[in-house]
């Protein structure tokens, strides 16, 4: 297996999909929930003590094949953002993808679909050139000499990276090797003194005004509700297991009542005076 011939396509299957699905933004941040949602059925609930961010599955809903995405919303937004990126990994089929162009003929095995996967999402939400002018252009920013950097400002704007891209430390850990940025060997030492620098990164992270630690627990389906009114009035399910899907996913009922005003936004066409 030829490693750098297989990492030297993910590039191309990312622009192939950004054409195919018409992602014109370079950097997603949490829109990839959106972009997510349009291509499977996401389910987002918190469970606790869980070391998953989140899992890809098919399961046939009436004869077809469909792709589901579970997201762990007790995770931080950052982990949470890089966990549906690598979903959408597997639902685009990426790693076969990307299999095929490196001209790979053995059996594919999961850790390699894995590491393939892991490495498509990275650059999906961090790409390489973006990546490295944010990067810089923080260090120029606040006056920092790369060739006299302490460790401390190192990871002061590997948090900004953080922010910029909405993912954990990990990931920019490993995307300022990948864009070569910092050596290998470095990277080795953040990840052996890793104990030691998250209290950093925790530290610098409050500074700023950012979303990346928050835990959502968010408990939905998107068109949920929509769909239980349905099925409710059609009859497909007992009303015990509709009350338990709005009990589990804390959907409140919204009942009618004389209080509710009729309005009207009408006027004439749409733009008309």
């Amino acid at each position: 297996m030829n490693w750098e011939k297989i990492m030297e396509q993910i590039p191309i299957a990312i622009e192939k999909v950004r054409t195919d699905y018409v992602l014109n933004n370079m950097v997603i941040r949490d829109d990839i929930f959106g972009i997510l949602e349009k291509h499977c059925t996401v389910v987002y609930y918190p469970i606790e003590n869980e070391i998953n961010c989140g899992f890809h599955t098919k399961r046939f809903v009436k004869d077809k094949l469909e792709d589901f995405v579970y997201i762990n919303t007790a995770k931080a937004v950052a982990e949470q953002v890089f966990a549906a990126a690598h979903e959408l990994g597997h639902v685009w089929g990426v790693a076969a993808q990307v299999w095929e162009l490196a001209g790979e003929q053995g059996v594919l095995e999961s850790k390699i679909e894995e590491r393939i996967i892991n490495r498509f999402a990275a650059e999906l939400l961090m790409p390489a050139k973006e990546f490295r002018k944010t990067f810089w252009g923080h260090m120029e920013k606040l006056g920092l000499d790369p060739d006299k950097l302490r460790l401390v400002d190192l990871i002061r704007v590997m948090v900004l990276q953080m922010n910029n891209y909405m993912v954990p430390y990990e990931s920019v850990r490993r995307r300022v090797i990948e864009t070569k940025i910092i050596a290998q060997k470095l990277g080795d030492v953040l990840l052996k003194n890793e104990e030691a620098i998250l209290p950093l990164v925790n530290a610098f992270s409050k500074d700023q005004n950012t979303m990346l630690d928050r835990v959502t627990a968010k408990k939905t389906i998107p068109g949920l509700r929509n769909l239980l009114e349905t099925v409710e009035k059609s009859g497909e399910l007992s009303i015990y297991t509709i009350n338990r899907i709005k009990r589990d996913f804390d959907i409140d009922d919204i009942n009618e009542t004389d209080d509710i005003v009729e309005i009207s936004i009408g006027g004439g066409k749409h733009g008309e005076n």
